[in-house]
């Protein structure tokens, strides 16, 4: 998924592409959120436009990440799919979104990275909701359970309140 400027201006200016990307775990080190990816396909096209100074792609891609479960912290597979349009220059560009071309070499690498980490979840699990962990003084509550237990207590503030109105009737 790498073409030169001059492939492009002396062959077909469109190109057509269909291909598995293999990525190393390490590209992710940097963010918490996902550990690593399996089976990533990227296809679509990509043309030059009248002037040769830009390079438009539709990009669309598609395989499984490998997540950490927000409960129990145990790895999970979380299928993704995305689809962009990437903007490349071969001249200099202050466009939020245009990509500039260095050594006249399309790549479209890292743009499927980025479309990747856009999709990563904020949090995800697996775990049914009676399932949760627990241990030996601790427990891991399901949000309807905590807002049932907030519901029970008192707030310490309003306490000396309450008692005045029980001590008046």
């Amino acid at each position: 998924m790498k073409w030169t400027r001059s492939e492009l201006l002396h062959g077909d200016q469109t190109v057509f592409f269909d291909e598995d990307v293999d990525l190393d775990d390490s590209v992710f080190a940097s963010n918490s959120g996902i550990s690593g990816v399996a089976d990533v396909h990227a296809d679509g096209s990509g043309s030059l436009d009248a002037n040769g100074d830009m390079f438009i792609c539709d990009l669309h891609v598609e395989g499984v990440m490998i997540c950490p479960d927000s409960i129990t912290g145990e790895e999970i597979e979380v299928p993704f799919e995305t689809e962009s349009q990437e903007v490349y220059s071969f001249i200099e560009s202050d466009e939020d979104g245009v990509r500039v071309v260095t050594d006249e070499v399309i790549d479209l690498l890292p743009a499927v990275i980025d479309d990747i980490l856009l999709e990563v979840p904020l949090q995800v699990t697996v775990a049914a909701e009676g399932e949760y962990p627990e241990g030996d003084g601790w427990k891991v509550y399901s949000e309807a359970e905590y807002q049932e237990s907030r519901k029970e207590r008192l707030d310490p503030r309003l306490a000396k309140l309450k008692q005045f109105n029980e001590d008046e009737q």
